[in-house]
């Protein structure tokens, strides 16, 4: 694995981190191909349920591309890489397992989509994001521009985009943007808390979820209840949620297999 991206595993939460504090961990090219690798062996390992990443240090969770590497591409090769990362942080969003992104300092542009194709984001009370990128004559290429939107509404979302401005933690979380804001100091062990409650769950029952929402939420409300119908009636077909019931007769801790 490149030396960017560092998984640890542990029981059933791998926790990512991006590992370049030198460089305030901004996503080249050889940390989103490491990236890829990450995310392809947690889809791929049945035993982990939930992923956390976040950024190495305290300055920065992600401060965006690497400017250095992109400067000297071409029109062709800038479509090209924005194409893959769009392409990996859809593979992230379709995870079927939660991804808790722990912002833990700085997250502009490619780290702020990043953070977006999250299922869930925890801030440290110090944290800032934004899209930069209009300062510099360019814009979101990760899929920043359409995630926006969808999560703070048009309005807001095009005046972030337009005016390039960072956004506090605090704001962040009034705006939905973040689900907790925490000390920066306790961010990991809050992040940890979460992510352990989350793998306690059912991986089926919460796959299934993720599709449902993902998929309903980019269509029509019939669509969306056609598929939660199918959702549920697929789920009580399912080991897990006999096991879930019977635990809650018997007063005790459901164990699920996923299946």
């Amino acid at each position: 694995m490149d030396s960017s991206i560092d998984m640890d595993i542990d029981g059933k939460v791998a926790y990512v981190t991006i590992n370049r504090p030198e460089a305030m961990n901004t996503l080249n090219e050889a940390a989103l191909e490491a990236l890829d690798k990450v995310f392809y062996d947690i889809a791929a390992q049945d035993e982990i349920c939930v992923a956390v990443v976040t950024g190495s240090g305290q300055r920065a969770f992600s401060a965006g591309a690497d400017l250095k590497e992109l400067e000297s591409k071409s029109s062709a090769e800038m479509m090209a890489l924005s194409e893959r990362a769009q392409s990996l942080y859809q593979r992230i969003e379709a995870i079927g397992k939660p991804v808790i992104a722990a912002v833990n300092g700085l997250a502009l542009g490619a780290g702020f989509e990043l953070s977006l194709a999250a299922t869930m984001r925890v801030m440290a009370d110090t944290a800032r994001v934004g899209f930069p990128e209009i300062t510099l004559g360019a814009i979101p290429g990760y899929g920043g521009t359409q995630r926006l939107v969808h999560s703070i509404g048009q309005g807001l979302a095009i005046e972030m985009l337009l005016t390039g401005e960072l956004m506090s933690a605090a704001r962040a979380y009034e705006l939905g943007l973040a689900n907790q804001i925490v000390p920066a100091d306790e961010l990991m062990a809050k992040t940890s808390e979460l992510a352990q409650r989350l793998a306690g769950f059912s991986p089926l029952a919460m796959r299934i979820l993720l599709q449902v929402f993902y998929l309903g939420n980019d269509s029509p409300l019939s669509t969306g209840l056609a598929l939660e119908r199918m959702g549920v009636a697929t789920l009580f077909a399912s080991e897990d949620l006999r096991e879930g019931i019977a635990a809650f007769r018997e007063k005790r801790s459901p164990l699920f297999h996923g299946r």
